[in-house]
């Protein structure tokens, strides 16, 4: 797992974000909505007054469209995370394009207009994702840092991975899914504070 992109990979594909221009840190969470993690995320950031950045699958939408509605209400971003989250769909641009348009749709019809942030499934991507991308007029969001939410690290690396080399336009990834719901709000509850303990705001990537 690569936990950390820096200056090698934004040389190499200029076209996509890996940081924000400006002085905040983004959270973002992908995978979403979740009937229990995505709900106890937004409370969560609402008790520390945080936005961030939620990339939804398409695939979740159904049933929890109020989280959508929620998410939208509440200020934060929203971007594309495909529509099933699978790698395969970077091997063609037609699969690509079907995903992010697909999942436009939905949201569009929920939140009344179309995102156009896409992150793609485990930021696996190739050129037809990136050429799917660029006719669509969708930004390619990538990260600065993977925290490993999802995985069996500790909480304390988990939180050391996301707060130990932050930088003015960071992007860091948290996950809102069956493998975080439990513990997603603990680590929150611990990284909030420290970003803010090290002089930096918040924002929502749009």
């Amino acid at each position: 797992m690569i936990t950390y992109t820096g200056h090698l990979h934004r040389l190499l594909f200029p076209s996509m974000i890996w940081t924000m221009p400006g002085p905040k840190v983004f959270l973002t969470f992908d995978d979403g909505p979740h009937p229990t993690a995505t709900p106890a995320v937004l409370d969560t950031l609402a008790r520390h007054g945080v936005t961030a950045t939620f990339f939804l699958s398409g695939q979740h939408i159904a049933g929890r469209e109020a989280i959508v509605e929620r998410i939208h209400r509440e200020g934060h971003g929203i971007g594309i995370h495909a529509y099933h989250h699978n790698r395969s769909m970077a091997f063609s641009y037609r699969a690509t394009s079907d995903e992010i348009l697909r999942t436009q749709e939905l949201l569009h019809a929920i939140i009344g207009s179309a995102p156009r942030l896409f992150r793609p499934p485990f930021g696996f991507f190739s050129w037809n994702t990136i050429r799917a991308a660029r006719e669509h007029g969708v930004l390619l969001v990538m990260w600065s840092c993977l925290t490993g939410d999802y995985s069996s690290m500790s909480d304390d690396k988990v939180v050391k991975n996301a707060v130990t080399r932050l930088q003015r336009g960071s992007i860091l990834v948290f996950h809102d899914n069956d493998l975080t719901e439990h513990r997603i709000t603990r680590l929150l509850d611990s990284v909030i504070p420290e970003i803010k303990r090290q002089g930096y705001s918040f924002g929502a990537i749009r």
